[in-house]
């Protein structure tokens, strides 16, 4: 699976073709886009086992999502 979190921090998946933005099961009278202003949402981790790596971001309710192939188009607090 692919995915971003884009310059304003909202979680998109890869699906038909182009990402799409996901939004929060939980809240869908607002209609909350999913993404790193959620205090479930953790930061994206990037680990290395033997055979293939992979991106792993926890979200709410104990799920998590794993990506093979992953930006983070936020701008980096050192720029």
């Amino acid at each position: 699976m692919k995915g971003k979190i884009d310059k304003h921090g909202f979680l998109h998946i890869y699906r038909k073709n182009d990402y799409k933005i996901q939004y929060c099961p939980f809240d869908m009278k607002i209609g909350s886009i999913c993404g790193d202003w959620c205090p479930l949402f953790s930061e994206p981790k990037l680990y290395k086992p033997c055979l293939k790596e992979y991106w792993k971001i926890d979200i709410c309710n104990g799920k998590s999502l794993i990506f093979e192939e992953f930006k983070d188009e936020r701008k980096n607090e050192k720029e």
